[in-house]
């Protein structure tokens, strides 16, 4: 295997950071994901806000656009505070600071520099057990059966989420005889994505499948990390061309979890 050239992710905002952070996570717990690491072992990720920030997000270098062509400079970790170094010449000392901590563990951006739908998402994944519960007990609620009709099942939610990681693998073989196999990105709400040799799909439904999809991110998620698996950006809601919006889906699950614990 060929090593990874070292590159640059620039420009990530407050919420991305906090999910790449999240995603770093995931991808070394339980077990490490060899060709995931090697990869991030060469990036250096650096994040771009205009927002007032008190401490520094994730990511090894984050830019605070103050005004007039200047930027306050966070150095949030090791690798952050070699490359602000090695291009010292660029900064002035009174424009750096210090990061949270030198891992760059992400710190939830201040509510008010966030829309008003992001505020209500994460005011939602405060509670993730409880919201945990109600996403498993929710398996046999009529609004997945909506969904189901109104879900076109091409995946766009899934490829915008900056924590979906589903992939598959796939064999080929040439003409020359040579073989490969090659680790792809995938969607668990694509129709093939649960079907196996012989032709028989796990998931065949949208309903299935969009239900799959909420429970990895918010009861594996939380079983697994202790959190969701969700940091409410919103892409997922404003891209869907079927116009599906998953904080009414989880408020009206919620709602009617919180009325049957009444009841019983």
């Amino acid at each position: 295997m060929k090593a990874p050239k070292k590159f640059i992710l620039l420009g990530l905002d407050l919420l991305d950071l906090e999910a790449l952070t999240y995603l770093d996570e995931i991808m070394q717990n339980p077990n490490e994901d060899f060709f995931y690491l090697q990869k991030r072992k060469q990036s250096v990720v650096i994040g771009l806000t205009a927002e007032n920030i008190d401490t520094a997000p994730g990511g090894d270098i984050v830019f605070q656009d103050v005004g007039e062509t200047k930027y306050r400079v966070w150095e949030n970790t090791a690798k952050g505070k070699k490359l602000i170094k090695k291009y010292k010449r660029f900064f002035e000392e009174s424009d750096i600071n210090a990061g949270a901590d030198s891992d760059g563990a992400p710190q939830i951006p201040n509510n008010e520099s966030l829309g008003e739908w992001s505020r209500s998402m994460r005011e939602l994944l405060l509670d993730s057990e409880f919201l945990a519960k109600a996403v498993e007990w929710s398996r046999d609620h009529p609004i997945w059966d909506e969904l189901g009709k109104k879900c076109l099942g091409c995946g766009i939610c899934t490829y915008v989420c900056p924590l979906c990681h589903c992939f598959s693998i796939e064999d080929s073989v040439g003409l020359d005889d040579k073989c490969s196999r090659c680790r792809k990105w995938d969607a668990c709400t694509l129709p093939d994505f649960a079907k196996i040799a012989g032709g028989h799909n796990f998931r065949p439904s949208i309903k299935e499948r969009y239900y799959d999809w909420f429970y990895h991110k918010f009861v594996r998620g939380y079983n697994e990390y202790g959190k969701s698996q969700c940091v409410g950006c919103e892409r997922c809601k404003e891209l869907c061309p079927a116009g599906i919006d998953i904080y009414e889906i989880l408020s009206v699950i919620l709602k009617d979890y919180k009325k049957t614990l009444a009841e019983s």
